[in-house]
């Protein structure tokens, strides 16, 4: 009779055990909230944010993630926009100077939201930073476009080494550009010119097609296009004038095959995603700043294909070469250039 009742208790006992760990299953897990994203704009249409939106789309796909664009010029309240994302999103990201500062002086007030800032640092236990080196990729192109400008062959190439930089905006991460540039432009012929023409805002494109017309009518006849919304109306200019063009960003090679010689390429699209990717896995990679290179094929120029095949005898001679020559050459650390970036913009954890 003992061993009766020990036998029916330990059945009891053992389908108690069962209960409770069938319960979870029947009843269900909760379910896990989405990662909540948002993306800080100050503008649109132009190739860096369409680089960052398609790095988003690919994120909320990829993470199954809730995703929002929220875009404040600076003419806007951008602190006001900013405080409201951190306030209802678990990430937000930006990648503009302004709001790069708004992060910078706000980051610390919202402690339980994860922060992406991408094109500038700030070293924070909230903030995860990619800055990119893309001093090397336009030094390659600062190469490229000296061969250009001396092949006489091509039209519109007229004889005076001038070459053009347009940009929106005098910020550090193009003026850093815009010096590895004249170097690798120098490197090829002592005698070069890059001048500089600034025409005040990513967003007027009516003052970029303004300050194109300068750049070519004080002899330049090829153009870096770096004015934001503004390069569509400054390429449209440059394909009146019979000049060339170097892109920015992403891929414009196709554009105009003709015009575009090639493109300085930043992976943009591929920052927001290792953002997304790094909070939605649990192991998000703050307090450092991860810089994309050459080596890690975070920048580089494209092969100019489109232009090559367009030029046909009259594409430069050994230029192909002499790039592969100068990109090894920064790799392996025989030419060393320096970035006019600031390191950080904060080191908020001393």
């Amino acid at each position: 009779m003992g061993m009766t009742r020990a036998y029916k208790y330990f059945q009891c006992i053992t389908v108690v055990f069962v209960i409770f760990c069938v319960m979870p299953v029947m009843a269900g897990e909760p379910a896990q909230l989405p990662l909540r994203v948002a993306l800080l704009l100050e503008h649109e249409g132009s190739a860096w944010t369409d680089l960052l939106r398609a790095g988003l789309t690919k994120a909320e796909k990829a993470f199954s993630a809730q995703v929002a664009v929220m875009t404040a010029s600076p003419e806007e309240d951008q602190r006001a926009v900013f405080q409201k994302a951190a306030q209802n999103y678990d990430l937000v990201i930006v990648a503009s100077d302004g709001f790069h500062e708004i992060l910078r002086d706000n980051a610390a007030n919202f402690r339980r939201t994860k922060f992406g800032c991408i094109d500038a640092a700030v070293r924070a236990p909230n903030i995860m930073s990619v800055t990119f080196a893309d001093e090397e990729a336009a030094f390659l192109a600062g190469a490229a476009a000296a061969m250009l400008t001396t092949a006489t062959a091509l039209q519109g190439i007229n004889s005076e080494k001038i070459i053009g930089w347009l940009s929106g905006e005098d910020v550090p991460a193009l003026r850093s550009m815009l010096d590895a540039f004249g170097e690798g432009a120098r490197l090829i012929d002592p005698e070069m010119r890059v001048v500089a023409a600034f025409s005040g805002s990513f967003n007027d494109v009516g003052a970029a097609r303004e300050s194109a017309r300068e750049l070519l009518d004080g002899g330049a006849d090829v153009l870096v296009l770096a004015a934001g919304r503004g390069n569509a109306q400054a390429l449209d200019l440059v394909r009146e004038r019979d000049a060339y063009v170097v892109a920015l960003d992403s891929n414009q090679d196709n554009a105009v095959p003709e015009r575009v010689l090639t493109t300085i390429l930043k992976q943009a699209d591929r920052a927001v995603y290792d953002i997304v990717a790094s909070a939605a896995g649990g192991n998000f990679e703050d307090r450092e700043s991860i810089v994309y290179d050459f080596a890690n094929k975070g920048v580089g120029i494209t092969d100019m294909t489109p232009f090559m095949t367009a030029a046909g005898k009259n594409m430069p001679r050994d230029m192909e070469r002499r790039l592969a020559e100068l990109r090894g050459e920064i790799l392996n650390g025989s030419i060393h250039l320096k970035s006019l970036r600031a390191k950080t913009l904060c080191d908020c954890l001393e």
